[in-house]
């Protein structure tokens, strides 16, 4: 849509809300009147008659005529804000609408004279188009000079000037597409692809002759980027126009079908464009699967010729794409349903697969197995050459089996899980067979050069199948569990086959977690926490010893009999450095430990999750410190490595182990030396992490619900405020002298109770100086706490009395146990402990009762 009649619409919505706001403004102004004749009506009445003369049902009505009057007001007032809103932005609309059509006339008239110039200078012959050719498509790029057609706001001589303009355009890029030169019609493949992309309007006139055009150039023997530019600009036109119904018979039915017979026709004969004719056959057999069923056979034969394993080493780019156009090929049907053609297509490359691992292994097929196989050319007889034929085409089949799982379809097609996760246990057990063979074959010397090859095929197969199937994986866990296990056996060093397996690993963890983990071996994580372990060498320390340390000491020895001399321990020249050396496999270690501490924590045992830690935050602390001498191109790409470990940190923290060492404090300093990173992925992850574990350190109660106010404490708020709403000064007077006498009266009840409680406290404080010396417990002396207490009472002019030993046949086993009173007590005595017994025994220290 051009910005004119982007305009032009914004003015109109603008215009049809002002007067649908005026329209409404009028109402209420209408309504409102008629509200106040009937409230003026209705004080009239009630002004010339009696108050006990109106009924509660007239002064209902009143009331309710005055809230529909008050309320009407207030909503006219909105409205009328509202549409004075709108009327500023209307009167703006009007104004820019006036500037722009001022200005669109200058903006044709410029794009008109610019067209021109192009036409007849720029590109007047041949020479003139070799030298100015990126000239003219930067301007044409830059400017935009097809937006102008149909603008509105122009006047009639400069659009009739434009079109003329547009037309000897389109006359010359027609001309130089059919040109005699390369050069030229180069330019006018270029010229018509940026002119159709800038106006749809050019497109939809001249996408049919232009189209032939470029067929026509695709018959020719042209230079390749020639070619390259003509099938770009066919997959572009084809792309634009086939969700235009009106064009679909004339472009779409009659051209694609052409297309496709002249691009199968030209790679033959130019077959360095292989990428880009797979790349449109692709495209053509996904977007129009009817229209490419005359083509199959032949596409097909050019896929399978890509996937016998010659090209699968010197161009593996080349073998993906021809994989994705042999399954975009099994959805478009034909004698067969795509479902059917779809599932043969899958046992076939399956078949494929398994007729190669029977050639490594110099085994037969066995009955009950896929016999449906590609029509591809044999293995050579050599066995040096055809094993890692075999290898290669194991590969080739492995990408037809990716792309048949992750290409989109449009019905439901059953998948054969079973037969491809056994067609993917087999190649991850090739090499374990072949190392377990009791046969002597030296065929068998090859395939440890060909197992990482072969075992990375097998986890790609694994991967594509958890990430296409989600959790209709959960039946073979198990059988991808046993998978991993014999990959993981590393029978051959291979980092990539590490890495590779480290990625299946953290894929599968992360989907199914502890459904997965469970069917782990637990020497594979040992193998996993192993690779995290990054490679460490120290430096010799080189001590150089002085002349009088190689000769016999005279010195004196000490007691422990080692001579003290000044140089007795040498000179360290250097001291020791630690050499890190981060690769993939770290990486991709680090990365499933990672998912094993998010997802499934217990897996490790205590032993285990200390050594992740301690591995763990000493990388960090050496970062932080600098202990690391590293290479230059290492230095710059640890970043990802360290937000690792601190992620990892992280997680160990927030799923902790019941016997786990405490690691938090560490944690934090780690975190807090890395806010200082100059890594800004690495600063968040620590700023993140610190933010996260603050709760752990300074744990909060959550929000306490407080319980209603009793009825006491609201009536005596009541009468506060009925004190504070006294006006004349007598009342206000009296209640601050009623409320003097009573605080009086408080006062003289609290030094009443507080002089009645001294001698109890009196007795707390001393029995707890008394305990502060460490008794001794015997049989023959040992006294009660509250007899101690009882005779040791202040009393006036009075002596304290030893209270006799207790017999030693009753021996009391703690200090706070209460002997008989005695038989002989007066009633005061007996009062007197009475209210000794409501004081406590025992006063804790840092308590109230202690200070009071």
């Amino acid at each position: 849509m051009s910005t004119d009649v982007a305009a032009s619409i914004l003015f109109g919505d603008l215009r049809d809300s002002y007067d649908k706001q005026q329209m409404r403004v009028d109402t209420l102004r209408t309504a409102a009147g008629k509200l106040e004749a009937q409230f003026l009506a209705s004080v009239r009445d009630r002004a010339t008659r009696r108050n006990s003369s109106v009924s509660e049902k007239e002064r209902q009505a009143h009331d309710e005529l005055r809230r529909l009057l008050n309320q009407t007001r207030q909503r006219l007032a909105e409205e009328l804000k509202h549409l004075q809103w709108i009327r500023r932005r209307h009167n703006m609309a009007i104004i820019n609408r006036k500037a722009h059509n001022s200005g669109m006339d200058d903006k044709v008239a410029r794009a008109e004279r610019t067209l021109s110039l192009l036409t007849t200078t720029f590109l007047a012959n041949t020479e003139a188009v070799k030298a100015n050719m990126s000239l003219v498509l930067d301007t044409v790029l830059s400017q935009n000079l097809f937006t102008y057609i149909d603008a509105t706001g122009v006047s009639v001589e400069t659009a009739k000037r434009y079109t003329s303009a547009v037309q000897k355009w389109q006359a010359r890029i027609n001309s130089l597409v059919t040109g005699k030169t390369s050069e030229t019609r180069m330019a006018g493949v270029l010229l018509v692809k940026h002119t159709a992309l800038q106006s749809p309007q050019l497109l939809s006139e001249n996408v049919s002759k232009w189209t032939t055009s470029l067929l026509g150039v695709l018959g020719k023997a042209e230079v390749m980027p020639v070619l390259i530019a003509t099938l770009q600009t066919l997959l572009a036109f084809i792309d634009a126009v086939r969700d235009v119904p009106m064009l679909y018979r004339e472009i779409i039915s009659a051209q694609v079908p052409r297309m496709n017979q002249a691009i199968l026709a030209m790679v033959d004969k130019n077959p360095d464009l292989m990428s880009q004719v797979l790349e449109v056959l692709d495209r053509s057999a996904t977007w129009f699967p009817t229209l490419f069923r005359p083509s199959i056979d032949k596409a097909e034969a050019l896929c399978l010729r890509l996937l016998d394993g010659s090209d699968m080493r010197n161009s593996p780019e080349l073998c993906e794409q021809a994989a994705r156009c042999l399954a975009a090929l099994s959805l478009a049907g034909g004698k067969i349903t795509a479902e059917e053609r779809w599932f043969q297509c899958a046992q076939q490359a399956m078949g494929t697969i398994q007729q190669c691992i029977d050639h490594i292994m110099c085994t037969g097929s066995d009955a009950g197995e896929p016999t449906q196989q590609f029509a591809l050319p044999l293995l050579a007889d050599d066995f040096a050459v055809s094993i890692p034929q075999a290898a290669d085409r194991i590969s080739s089949m492995t990408e037809v089996l990716i792309a048949l799982l992750t290409q989109p379809t449009t019905v439901d097609i059953p998948v054969p899980v079973d037969g491809i996760l056994n067609i993917a246990s087999r190649l991850a057990m090739v090499p374990v067979r072949a190392g377990s063979s009791k046969n002597a074959r030296s065929e068998y010397d090859l395939i440890p050069l060909l197992t990482p090859q072969i075992q990375r095929a097998s986890i790609r197969i694994m991967a594509v199948l958890a990430i296409s199937l989600g959790s209709h994986m959960q039946p073979y866990l198990s059988a991808v569990a046993r998978a991993v296990t014999a990959i993981n056996t590393r029978q051959v060093v291979s980092p990539a086959l590490n890495v590779a397996l480290h990625c299946l690993l953290q894929l599968y963890i992360e989907r199914y977690g502890y459904g997965f983990v469970m069917h782990l071996p637990y020497d594979l994580v040992i193998s996993t926490v192993d690779d995290i372990c990054v490679q460490q060498k120290s430096k010799a320390a080189k001590v150089t010893m002085t002349a009088s340390e190689s000769a016999p000491s005279s010195k004196k020895r000490g007691g422990n009999g080692k001579s003290r001399g000044p140089n007795s321990f040498g000179v360290i020249e250097s001291a020791q450095a630690t050499h890190i050396h981060w690769d993939d496999t770290v990486l991709a270690a680090l990365k499933t430990v990672l998912a094993l501490l998010q997802h499934t924590p217990t897996v490790f045992t205590s032993a285990l999750r200390t050594r992740v830690d301690s591995q763990v935050l000493t990388l960090l602390m050496l970062f932080a410190i600098g202990g690391m001498e590293m290479p230059f191109a290492s230095r710059q790409s640890d970043a990802a490595h360290r937000a690792l470990l601190y992620r990892c940190l992280e997680a160990s923290i927030l799923s902790p182990d019941p016997w786990q060492k405490a690691i938090l404090p560490h944690a934090v300093s780690a975190f807090s030396a890395g806010l200082a990173d100059p890594s800004t992925a690495v600063r968040d992850v620590c700023a993140e992490a610190l933010i996260t574990i603050d709760p752990i350190i300074h744990s909060r109660l959550p929000a306490q619900l407080r319980e209603p106010d009793t009825k006491e404490n609201i009536s005596d708020e009541n009468q506060v405020s009925w004190m504070m709403s006294a006006c004349d000064n007598t009342s206000i007077e009296a209640v601050l002298s009623g409320a003097q006498a009573d605080s009086q009266s408080d006062d003289e009840d609290d030094k009443k109770m507080q002089a009645a409680d001294e001698p109890a406290v009196e007795d707390v404080k001393r029995f707890k100086q008394d305990n502060m010396i460490p008794p001794v417990i015997t049989k023959s002396t040992v006294v009660s706490v509250v007899e101690a207490r009882e005779y040791t009472k202040p009393l006036q002019n009075q002596t304290i009395q030893q209270p006799a030993p207790l017999p030693p046949q009753q021996p009391t086993t703690s200090l706070f146990n209460t002997p008989a009173p005695p038989a002989q007590t007066s009633a005061a005595e007996v009062s007197d402990n009475n209210d000794d017994d409501d004081i406590p025994d025992i006063v804790m220290e840092g308590s109230d009762s202690e200070y009071e």
